[in-house]
């Protein structure tokens, strides 16, 4: 087979682009710390990162349906609290005007409660984020709770919202305002009885106040049971994102000194084959006659 300079020069020009082909690839993997960007760099690594980052993925939907929930169960935490706050209030208000047989005396603290108990209503309309956190699923709109002045109504509904924070778990985030409608309801009976002078009711109102203070305090309860539940799950599920962060480092990120030796290994490879290239390309037969 005869060799012709063209063939030489094209097997040369060949050999020389491989070569830089390779050492370019080594450098991108030094400069990006990556060894795997596409399948077609490894098939199996690709894939097993591929998985890991759909899993990160999904792990980090549910931190964030998490820290809404939360963001949800804390601000009405903080009214249920304030709500306990007014009805102690209210319930101090009664029985020291149990005791005080003085209608006007009576009328006043009436108005007095009168006034917490707008405040309790305020509190029952609560929102986070724009959406009502007392109000069950009806969350915009009208107010969850309304007084016109004779009765407390609630306008909600005791549906449960719910954010999914796992694989396979399913978790309700609020606490719905017919837990505690008791306790507005016998605040207005106390202010009703104060005005009417009514011992007999008064006491009624005061024991009412007493069992809507404890159905605050379930509904509290409900609502730190809840919160814990989603911190741990939010926990675990911090510590699985760390880990398969380290899964996937693991799949696609290069061996730095395993590569920088490499490089060095190609870049004199690349010398060595640039200078036999050129002294190949200025031999000639013509050197050869005399």
């Amino acid at each position: 087979m005869r060799v012709t300079t063209n063939m030489i020069q094209a097997q040369i020009l060949d050999s020389l682009t491989a070569n830089q082909s390779r050492l370019f690839e080594t450098q991108r993997q030094i400069s990006t710390a990556k060894a795997v960007r596409t399948s077609s760099d490894d098939p199996t690594r690709y894939d097993r990162a591929s998985r890991f980052k759909s899993l990160l993925m999904r792990n980090d939907q549910y931190i964030v349906n998490i820290e809404d929930g939360l963001g949800w169960l804390n601000t009405a935490g903080a009214a249920l609290g304030s709500m306990h706050q007014l009805m102690q209030q209210i319930n101090d208000e009664g029985l020291r005007s149990r005791n005080d047989i003085n209608a006007a005396a009576r009328a006043q603290a009436a108005s007095s409660i009168e006034s917490l108990l707008e405040q309790l209503v305020t509190l029952g309309n609560t929102d986070y984020s724009g959406k009502f956190v007392f109000g069950g699923t009806i969350t915009q709109g009208a107010d969850p709770f309304s007084f016109d002045g004779v009765t407390v109504s609630f306008n909600g509904n005791s549906k449960d919202i719910s954010r999914k924070v796992g694989e396979n778990t399913i978790m309700a985030i609020n606490v719905t305002g017919d837990t505690f409608l008791t306790a507005l309801a016998a605040t207005v009976d106390l202010r009703d009885a104060l005005l009417a002078d009514d011992d007999t009711a008064i006491d009624a109102a005061i024991g009412a106040i007493a069992s809507g203070m404890d159905d605050i305090l379930t509904a509290s309860s409900i609502e730190g049971s809840a919160s814990r539940r989603l911190e741990l799950t939010k926990d675990n599920l911090q510590v699985a994102s760390i880990n398969l962060k380290s899964y996937i480092s693991q799949a696609e990120d290069v061996d730095l000194s395993e590569a920088i030796l490499r490089f060095n290994s190609q870049e004199l490879g690349l010398r060595a084959a640039l200078e036999s290239s050129s002294r190949i390309q200025r031999i000639s037969i013509l050197d050869f006659i005399r």
